[in-house]
């Protein structure tokens, strides 16, 4: 285990478990988070990437040469992980049960943002009533990457479910309108809509764009049903303007424009991406419940872009800070459509609980002449075990959690990563360049309160 990275995530740890007591002297203040330290091994995994750059962010264009972003040498690895958030809340209830709240966020990753450039991901203020329903602005996580999460981490497979396809997981700017819960039958019912948007991209160089830089809007809709054995949500999420990714974890982020020179894009359109998901979970008996959704993620594509330097729009001025989606070495846009699967079990006993899960993303439908990864499948596969320890004493309100899982990931062919992917080692840091599977050990304990 790297011990500088384990030094900082305990010191981490610490400072957030200071915040329930903390929470006690100032009384309305809501404290709610985790802090984890996590060690993984894999037995065939690329140790980094060779000739890094912005462009050709998948390595698949050739040329240049020799490529660039290409997989480091492959086999035995390990990983240290330090993951925390810390969430603080102030909250007020009226006589008339009108209930005001304000919250912010915090998460780092191994002592950096866990997301980009957004050390905070939650910092809004709402407002509700039990019988209308309620209303929250400001910046906040969509539910898109949140209730993935939710439903993928007990599995140990909340990075590839969670984290991959066409959504954004932060949204700068947003508004959220929410219902009350509606009885149907046997359970309950509610709807909730939220719209948003992102800074437009500002080039360096204005002088060279032949399109100005798109307004980026984010629009998401998420249904929940629920009764005393079901959980039942709908997601969709769609988008205009952002930069193209298959981050669903990140933040919304606005996209260039189309610029002068080689790389000017015929017939621009501003890039658009949308994810739809439906998911559920079954408790058929204290002891036993299972997890299942399936995902459709939707990318309009879009072209790689230099952003010129302020003296002439050449191509020694270029800059990649647009590295394009499903890049197309015809110069023209090409739409994909990836469907993905998710399914699980879950067994309790006692303070045990032991898990089995799958993530399948499957081949991309699109007609770019470009192999970005469209013809690759993906399969991971995670066996768990987690046991809370109330044998350590903690301060009031932190419970613990060990854990343990054993993985596989593997592949359909040698080539890019399936479309879904962030990046060809994005999860467990196999490259299906060079390895067609991988196994996977991970140990970790988990501070919650």
């Amino acid at each position: 285990m790297n011990i500088n990275a384990f030094s900082r995530s305990l010191a981490a740890a610490t400072v957030l478990l200071a915040a329930p007591a903390l929470a006690e002297q100032f009384g309305p203040l809501e404290v709610a988070g985790f802090a984890k330290d996590e060690f993984s091994m894999c037995d065939n995994c690329s140790d980094g990437l060779v000739n890094k750059s912005t462009f050709d962010p998948r390595g698949v264009l050739n040329p240049p040469t020799p490529m660039l972003n290409q997989p480091g040498d492959t086999g035995f690895h390990t990983h240290n992980l330090g993951l925390a958030q810390l969430a603080l809340g102030l909250t007020h209830e009226f006589d008339n049960a009108i209930h005001v709240e304000g919250r912010v966020t915090g998460r780092v990753r191994n002592s950096g943002p866990d997301i980009y450039d957004n050390y905070v991901i939650d910092l809004y203020a709402g407002i509700s009533h039990p019988q209308v329903g309620s209303l929250v602005v400001g910046k906040m996580t969509s539910r898109a990457w949140t209730r993935l999460d939710d439903f993928a981490y007990p599995l140990g497979l909340s990075s590839p479910w969670a984290e991959s396809g066409a959504g954004y997981g932060v949204i700068p700017e947003a508004v959220r309108l929410a219902t009350r819960d509606f009885e149907i039958g046997r359970g309950k019912i509610r709807f909730e809509g939220t719209a948003g948007r992102a800074d437009e991209r500002k080039p360096l160089n204005p002088s060279s764009t032949v399109v100005a830089p798109p307004s980026p809007k984010i629009y998401e809709g998420f249904i929940q049903y629920s009764n005393e054995k079901n959980l039942i949500e709908a997601i969709y999420q769609y988008s205009s303007g952002g930069r193209q990714s298959s981050f669903m974890k990140g933040a919304f982020y606005g996209a260039q424009g189309d610029t002068n020179g080689p790389e000017s894009s015929p017939g621009y359109k501003k890039p658009s991406q949308h994810v739809l998901v439906l998911q559920g979970k079954y408790w058929m008996n204290p002891t036993w419940s299972f997890t299942y959704g399936v995902k459709q993620d939707w990318w309009s594509g879009q072209q790689q872009q230099c952003d010129y330097g302020p003296v002439s729009p050449v191509a020694s001025d270029c800059f990649w800070d647009q590295p394009g989606f499903n890049y197309a070495s015809d110069k023209k846009l090409h739409d994909a459509t990836e469907y993905d699967v998710f399914a699980g079990a879950a067994y309790a006993w006692k303070l045990w609980s032991f898990t089995l899960g799958g993530v399948r993303m499957n081949k991309a439908y699109t007609k770019t002449p470009t192999e970005w990864g469209q013809s690759n499948t993906a399969t991971f596969l995670n066996l768990g075990v987690y046991r809370t320890v109330p044998e350590i004493p903690m301060f009031k309100g932190v419970t613990v959690e060990v854990y343990g899982g054993l993985g596989r990931t593997m592949f359909g062919r040698q080539g890019p990563a399936p479309l879904g992917m962030p990046s060809n080692t994005a999860f467990g840091d196999a490259d299906p360049r060079a390895t067609e599977s991988a196994n996977h050990l991970t140990l970790g304990i988990n501070l919650k309160f």
